[in-house]
């Protein structure tokens, strides 16, 4: 079934994409194009969904996600039955392209076991344990915001053990594909989710939000240097370079970093492998990256309703 939200909110309406191929002169359609309209449908992720779901999170941290125990990191996605949407388009079963969800970063570094990860019904014997993948994550955040110490110092007092606030950690992630219309419902989703999660008593009244946030800058491209390295090369005066003007990945994520406490831009830690070089942005003249961001809870309302206003215009 459709998530029950969807539903309520939506009407049923389907979000559409017209795709458009052009059709080969020999075929008698004189060079039109055909228009393909896809329905996108909201589910809550699955158990199958987990390589999937291990997929996005691979893209989302990108040559970094390496240093993470990513299987776990899906396990906890796909296990949390509260607060999560997928946008599918062959019907439950098919694989998502898309995914919007936060997980409880205090919760699963100091007090985790699967019935409180997963939302489920109290009950269950199983000794808690530190989360492995979002010590990972903490200290990946601590390390990456060094050079940032307002936001540094914040983060370490909200993700110390002896913290009272709670931090959501985001976790969002399509294909390059998707339409960007899709967001504000999923947003939309999360929220009402996480309201309904608190009402039930459950582990999600987050004090704050952080997310990783792909963004990326123009550079020279590969194809444009010069081949030649035997040729000489100008004699040119060393001048200090401007800084790159950074582009985010997801459109939504504009509106977000206006209500952020805190944002850093950093770069990551491991190069891409020898088969992601192949087919490097470098070619096309983008250098990936991340924007770390930091919200407050009571911005998030706001930053949903200005992302229904700006899909509606």
């Amino acid at each position: 079934m459709s998530k029950r939200k969807a539903i309520e909110k939506h009407e049923n309406e389907d979000v559409e994409m017209e795709s458009h191929e052009e059709v080969d002169d020999d075929s008698g359609s004189d060079g039109e194009e055909d228009i393909i309209n896809v329905d996108f449908e909201f589910f809550d992720p699955k158990e199958d969904d987990f390589h999937a779901v291990k997929n996005l999170l691979g893209q989302h941290f990108a040559s970094d996600a390496l240093l993470f125990a990513l299987s776990e990191l899906a396990d906890l996605v796909v296990s949390q039955a509260n607060v999560g949407t997928t946008i599918k388009v062959n019907g439950a079963d098919s694989d998502p392209f898309s995914l919007l969800t936060t997980l409880n970063m205090n919760q699963h570094l100091y007090h985790h076991h699967n019935s409180a990860a997963s939302g489920a019904a109290s009950g269950s014997s199983s000794t808690p344990k530190q989360s492995e993948v979002m010590t990972q994550i903490r200290d990946y955040v601590f390390t990456k915001s060094r050079q940032n110490e307002k936001m540094n110092m914040k983060l370490k007092e909200l993700l110390g053990a002896s913290s009272k606030l709670q931090v959501g950690l985001i976790l969002s992630e399509r294909f390059i594909n998707m339409p960007a219309e899709t967001a504000p419902p999923m947003w939309k989703m999360m929220l009402d989710e996480v309201n309904w999660a608190i009402e039930e008593g459950l582990p999600f009244n987050f004090d704050y939000f952080l997310m990783l946030s792909p963004t990326y800058h123009e550079v020279a491209p590969k194809n444009d240097m010069d081949d030649d390295d035997s040729a000489p090369k100008p004699n040119r005066k060393k001048t200090k370079m401007a800084e790159p003007t950074v582009f985010f990945m997801h459109p939504e994520d504009e509106i977000l970093e206006q209500f952020a406490e805190h944002t850093h831009d950093y770069k990551f830690t491991t190069p891409p492998s020898a088969a992601e070089s192949m087919s490097s942005f470098d070619d096309f003249g983008i250098a990936p990256g991340r924007r770390m961001m930091l919200i407050h809870k009571s911005k998030i309302p706001e930053v949903v309703q200005l992302m229904a206003n700006m899909s509606q215009e």
